[in-house]
C-alpha cells in the first residue's frame, strides 16, 4: 500500500481506479436516531465467519502479531488497537497513531496520548461507513457489548481493502502494451524537448541513446518472439500433419473395442463352461460323499455285528468239531473275500480307465466344438441373431457332468443344427452357382469391353495422326498466308510511294489525280480482300481444329468411362466370395 494517497473528507479515493464512494443521503437514516444495522452481529456463527475473514486478511498482508480465533473471540484492548493501527496504516500510510500509547479518558495530558477515539470514527466517517462508531465504544474495545460492532466494522474495512487490490489488478491488466509504449514515448519526447529547450545537449543525447537502446531491445525481443512463434507454428503444423496422415484415434479405439468385446464374449463362454464343469464336479463330490457316508454306515454296522458275534462266540460253548468247521468256513470266506477284493480292484481299474477314456473323449469333443464355433463365427452363424443364423441356435455348449447325450449337448444336433447347416450349404451352393454364372457373364462383358477398348485406342491413334497432319497443314497454310500478307503489304507500300510521288509532282493534271485515286481505291480493296481471305482461312482452320479437339475429347471420355467400367467389373469380381 506504499505510495497510496491519503484520504480526505468528502470523497474517498484508494490506490485502485479513481472510484469515489458517494455520500449517503440523510433520508436513508431513521429520523430521530441512528440507523439500524441489519447484519446479525450478535450471532456467534456470523462472528466466527468475521473472525476467519479478518485473520485471513491480516495473515496474508504482513501483520506481525500472533492471532487465533480464540484470541479474537474475547480480545484484549491492546490486540484490537494493534489491528486498528495496522488497518489504518494500510488505508493511510501517513497515519500518526501510536499503538503503544494507552487510552486514558481521564488523562490530564491529552496531547501526549493516542487520539484513537478521534482517529477511528473520523476514518470510518471518511470511508462512508454507514453506521456510527461511538467514542465510548472505543474506550472498551474488547468488551462483549462493543466488540461485535467493532468486529463487523473491521471486516467491512478489510473488504474495502480487498476491493482496492482487485481494482489495482484490473487497472494493471487493462493497461496494455500499446498504451504503455505511447506513455513511455511521450515521456521520452517531453524529456528530450525539455533538454533541448534548456540547451543541455549532452543530457538530450543520453536520453536519445537510452531510447534507442530501448527500441533495439524491443526489436530484438520481437524478433526472438517471432522466431519462437515460427518454431511453434512449424511444430503445430507438423503435429497437425501427423494427425491427418496417422491413423484415426476413433478407428483404433473402435478396433480395440471390438477386440475387447470379442474377448469378453470368449471369457463369458469359458466361464459358462467352467461353471457347468464346476457344477458337475460338485454333483460328483456330493455323490461320492453320500457313497462314503453309506460305506461308513455299512462299516459301522459290520463292526457292530463283529462285536456282537465276538460276544456271542464268547458266551457259546464250542466243541472241537465246531472249531474245525469254523476254521474251514473262515478259510473259505477269506478266499471268497480275496476273490471279491480282486474283482473289486479290477472293476475299479476298469472304471478308472473308462473315466479316463470318457475324459479324453470329452476333451476331443471340446476341441471339435471350438473348431466348430470358430468356423460358425467366421460364417456368421453364431449367435442366433447373426446375419446367416436365421434365428437358429447354432452355438453348442458341453455339459461334462451329463450322463446322456441330451444332457451333454444343449441342442438337437441332428434335428436342428445339421438340418440348418444343410440348408445353409444348399443356399451357398446355389449362390455359388449363380455367382459363377454371373462371373462368366461378366468375363464375357469384360472381354468385349477390352476388344472395344482396343478398337477405340486404334481409332484414337488414327485420329491423333490425323490431328498432327492437320496441325502441320495449318502451320504450312499459316506460313504461306503470312508470306502473302507480307507481299500484299509491300505492294501497298509501293503503291503508297507511287501515290506520294504523284502528289509531290508539279503536274496538277486532273487525269493524274484520277489515276492516283483509282490506284488508292484499288490498293485499299486488295488489302481488304487479303484481310477478309486471311480471316476466312483462320476461321475455317479454327473450326477444323475445334471439331478435331471435340472428337478427341469425346474419345477420351469414352475411354475413361470404359476404363472405369472395366475396373468396377474387376473389383466386383474380385470381391465375390469364393
Amino acid at each position: 500500500m506504499s505510495g497510496r494517497p491519503s484520504m480526505f473528507p468528502g470523497t474517498v479515493r484508494l490506490a485502485g481506479p479513481a472510484t469515489a464512494v458517494p455520500r449517503r443521503s440523510s433520508t436513508h437514516a431513521k429520523a430521530g436516531g441512528p440507523k439500524h444495522d441489519p447484519r446479525r452481529i450478535g450471532d456467534k456463527a456470523y462472528q466466527a465467519n468475521c473472525i476467519r475473514t479478518l485473520i485471513a486478511y491480516l495473515s496474508t498482508h504482513g501483520y506481525d502479531q500472533p492471532l487465533t480465533p480464540k484470541t479474537l473471540t474475547n480480545p484484549m484492548g491492546k490486540d484490537v488497537i494493534n489491528i486498528m493501527h495496522f488497518l489504518m496504516r494500510r488505508v493511510d500510510p501517513h497515519s500518526k497513531m501510536d499503538p503503544t500509547t494507552k487510552m486514558d479518558p481521564n488523562s490530564k495530558n491529552p496531547g501526549n496520548q493516542c487520539k484513537i477515539e478521534d482517529e477511528v470514527p473520523a476514518l470510518f466517517k471518511r470511508l462512508r461507513y454507514p453506521y456510527t462508531i461511538s467514542k465510548s465504544a472505543l474506550f472498551a474495545v474488547g468488551s462483549p457489548h462493543t466488540w461485535p460492532g467493532l468486529l463487523a466494522a473491521l471486516v467491512w474495512l478489510t473488504e474495502l481493502l480487498y476491493y482496492e487490490e482487485k481494482a489495482e489488478q484490473v487497472k494493471e491488466q487493462s493497461f496494455d502494451d500499446k498504451a504503455r509504449s505511447e506513455t513511455e514515448f511521450f515521456n521520452y519526447v517531453s524529456t528530450a524537448y525539455r533538454h533541448f529547450m534548456s540547451g543541455h545537449d549532452e543530457e538530450g543525447a543520453a536520453v536519445d541513446e537510452a531510447q534507442t537502446r530501448v527500441f533495439h531491445d524491443r526489436v530484438e525481443a520481437a524478433q526472438t518472439r517471432n522466431a519462437e512463434l515460427q518454431q511453434e507454428r512449424a511444430r503445430l503444423a507438423a503435429e497437425i500433419e501427423a494427425m491427418r496422415t496417422g491413423p484415426s484415434p476413433l478407428e483404433e479405439a473402435h478396433a480395440k473395442h471390438q477386440e475387447h468385446v470379442s474377448d469378453r464374449d470368449k471369457f463369458r463362454s469359458l466361464l459358462t463352461n467352467l461353471q457347468s464343469q464346476k457344477e458337475g464336479l460338485q454333483r460328483k463330490v456330493a455323490e461320492r460323499t453320500a457313497d462314503l457316508r453309506s460305506k461308513q454306515q455299512q462299516l459301522a454296522a459290520v463292526e457292530q455285528e463283529n462285536v456282537e458275534m465276538r460276544a456271542k462266540i464268547a458266551t457259546q460253548t464250542v466243541s472241537r468239531d465246531d472249531v474245525i468247521r469254523m476254521n474251514q468256513e473262515r478259510v473259505k470266506q477269506e478266499q471268497r473275500l480275496r476273490g471279491v477284493a480282486t474283482q473289486h480292484e479290477s472293476l475299479d481299474a476298469r472304471v478308472a480307465e473308462q473315466e479316463r477314456a470318457c475324459e479324453g473323449r470329452l476333451d476331443d469333443l471340446e476341441g471339435a466344438l471350438k473348431t466348430y464355433h470358430t468356423a460358425a463365427d467366421r460364417l456368421r452363424l453364431i449367435p442366433a441373431s447373426a446375419k446367416r443364423a436365421a434365428g437358429i441356435q447354432y452355438e453348442i455348449s458341453l455339459d461334462r457332468s451329463g450322463a446322456t447325450p441330451s444332457e451333454l449337448i444343449n441342442v438337437d444336433l441332428r434335428g436342428v443344427v445339421k438340418a440348418g447347416l444343410v440348408r445353409v450349404k444348399e443356399g451357398h451352393g446355389s449362390r455359388a452357382r449363380e455367382l459363377a454364372e454371373e462371373e462368366l457373364a461378366l468375363q464375357e462383358g469384360l472381354d468385349g469391353t477390352r476388344h472395344a477398348l482396343s478398337e477405340r485406342a486404334e481409332e484414337n491413334a488414327a485420329l491423333s495422326a490425323q490431328v498432327a497432319q492437320l496441325e502441320e497443314q495449318q502451320a504450312a497454310s499459316k506460313v504461306a498466308m503470312e508470306a502473302d500478307i507480307r507481299a500484299r503489304h509491300e505492294e501497298a507500300k509501293a503503291l503508297k510511294a507511287v501515290v506520294d510521288e504523284l502528289r509531290n509532282a508539279t503536274c496538277n493534271v486532273m487525269g493524274s489525280e484520277a489515276a492516283i485515286v483509282a490506284l488508292q481505291i484499288q490498293a485499299e480493296e486488295e488489302v481488304r480482300e487479303s484481310e477478309a481471305e486471311a480471316e476466312q482461312l483462320n476461321a475455317d482452320l479454327a473450326d477444323a481444329l475445334q471439331s478435331l479437339l471435340d472428337h478427341k475429347l469425346h474419345l477420351q471420355r469414352t475411354l475413361e468411362h470404359t476404363h472405369s467400367h472395366v475396373h468396377s467389373v474387376l473389383a466386383s469380381v474380385a470381391a465375390m466370395p469364393v
